[in-house]
């Protein structure tokens, strides 16, 4: 105890003892590079004595040292790695240069290397890389889980709807204002989103979409705006940054836009008008940079007439306004769709009878390309080898055709029998009229076509179904849909004028 209590009393060799019984090396040295101080672990680095080294200077050890710049300049070097060579072969270290002023004018250097051996650099270096690698994998998953799942190129279609649609949409993107996207059910808003923030300046940002309808109502504001620690019970310890932090310097999607609580919809409201927003409990103002889009099937304008949806934020989501036209609008796209449909069910095999796509071609679509989707994924359950026929398709479309078709066939006997009264009989009855739309002329060409195969083949039924590219049974299926009988096929002979 004496000779501990002895050696406190003397500071320089304490301090030395404290110093020369670190693992890591040290040396210190003054403004001409000598060598005033040195422990240990740095001289074995060296491979030589202690006194050798004291009072010489450094670079007669280490002749590329980096002392003289950092004592010239007073400027210090942190974590600086570094080869030298000493007596256990070549070693890499890390170190760090610390200037300091021991008198007017007058600057030293110490020097700290923060590793005693190459196994605890080896060790540190493996651990930063697979940190390195985490931290990568990391910022790979989120911009993958922030990034759009469509581009323009996703858009299926060559139809002239569907040209002028794009043209609109590219047009939109080039600007940074918010737009509004409308359109029914199942037609694709999520997907016109997407394209838009691939064309436009912000596409390498991220590309947040929320769908405001799946947010239960006591969450939605701690999910748009995040959390403070804290903020209420079951929150976690950390907080939680909310989705609009995460649409910074990008795009955010609001899918459902009519189903935004009204005080939730204050809120935004001023994020908008100030591009700032608070946690919940908290009072920190963050800034947000973002593009807004904004979808909805819903009619706004009533909602705001019922008082469910806040006018200043209508006009505020919709200086531009985009359509996406449904799918009964752009029926020509249909036979596109439907190949895309299957290629993407990874059934390039499948084909559509000739029959079954007049079907497609026929029905409303109420459910848009959603419901073509549905459609499809039903009928090749359904369906007998690789051709989906009339047979597989769903009964709500087999209905519709039906009804069309019957539709046509009284239009085509009216018309002839018209026809044969003279040209002065011309319909006076304005419900005529609608059988000229597309659905009707369809059901009409193909009953049509049938009874032309028919006549053909001396009503063989066999030879007209190859002819047609469908089965008898399929044939017969539309002589019960149709009405079709050789009767009434005399009976269209008799019309003729």
């Amino acid at each position: 105890m004496s000779s501990n209590l002895s050696l406190f009393d003397h500071r320089e060799q304490f301090y030395e003892l404290i110093l020369n019984s670190l693992t890591t090396g040290i040396y210190v040295c003054d403004n001409n590079l000598v060598v005033k101080f040195i422990n240990q672990a740095y001289a074995d680095y060296l491979g030589l004595p202690r006194e050798q080294i004291l009072g010489r200077p450094i670079t007669e050890f280490i002749p590329d040292s980096r002392a003289p710049f950092v004592t010239s300049t007073g400027q210090p070097e942190m974590g600086n790695i570094r080869k030298f060579k000493g007596k256990d072969g070549e070693r890499m270290i890390v170190v760090n240069r610390q200037p300091f002023e021991y008198s007017p004018g007058a600057i030293g250097m110490l020097s700290h290397t923060l590793f005693s051996s190459r196994g605890e650099f080896d060790a540190v270096m493996k651990r930063i890389e697979y940190l390195d690698k985490k931290v990568a994998s990391y910022e790979r998953r989120i911009r993958s889980a922030l990034s759009p799942n469509y581009t323009l190129q996703s858009i299926i279609g060559e139809s002239e709807t569907i040209r002028r649609f794009k043209e609109c949409l590219v047009r939109f993107a080039r600007t940074n204002a918010p737009v509004l996207i409308l359109g029914a059910t199942g037609s694709g808003k999520e997907l016109a989103a997407s394209a838009l923030h691939c064309e436009s300046e912000r596409h390498e940002g991220p590309f947040v979409s929320i769908n405001c309808a799946a947010i239960p109502k006591e969450l939605f504001e701690s999910e748009l705006f995040g959390y403070a620690p804290g903020a209420f019970s079951g929150a976690h310890k950390d907080g939680k940054v909310g989705q609009l932090e995460l649409a910074h310097q990008g795009t955010l999607f609001l899918d459902e836009i009519g189903d935004t609580p009204l005080p939730v919809q204050a809120k935004l409201l001023r994020v908008l008008e100030n591009s700032t927003l608070c946690r919940v409990g908290s009072t920190q103002q963050r800034s947000v940079n973002f593009r807004l889009l904004a979808a909805t099937n819903r009619d706004l304008k009533a909602m705001i007439a019922e008082g469910s949806f806040r006018e200043d934020l209508y006009y505020r989501l919709s200086p531009l306004r985009l359509i996406v036209p449904s799918l009964h609008q752009r029926k020509e796209d249909i036979p596109l769709l439907a190949r895309h449909i299957l290629e993407r069910m990874d059934r390039q095999d499948a084909k559509i009878s000739k029959s079954a796509m007049q079907a497609l071609l026929m029905y409303y679509w109420p459910g848009n390309i959603r419901e073509l989707r549905n459609v499809l994924t039903s009928a090749l359950s359904l369906c007998r080898g690789d051709i989906i026929d009339l047979e597989d398709l769903p009964p709500e479309i087999l209905s519709d055709c039906g009804k069309l078709a019957a539709e046509a066939t009284a239009s085509t006997f009216s018309t002839r029998s018209l026809a044969a009264q003279g040209p002065d009989s011309s319909p006076r009855d304005p419900k005529l009229k609608k059988n000229k739309d597309l659905a009707s002329t369809l059901a009409g060409n193909e009953l049509r076509l049938i009874v032309l195969a028919l006549n053909e083949y001396d009503w063989n039924v066999a030879k007209a179904a190859r002819s047609l590219g469908i089965s008898r049974a399929t044939l017969y299926e539309k002589f019960k849909k149709y009405g079709i009988s050789r009767s009434n096929y005399n009976q269209l002979d008799k019309d003729k004028p």
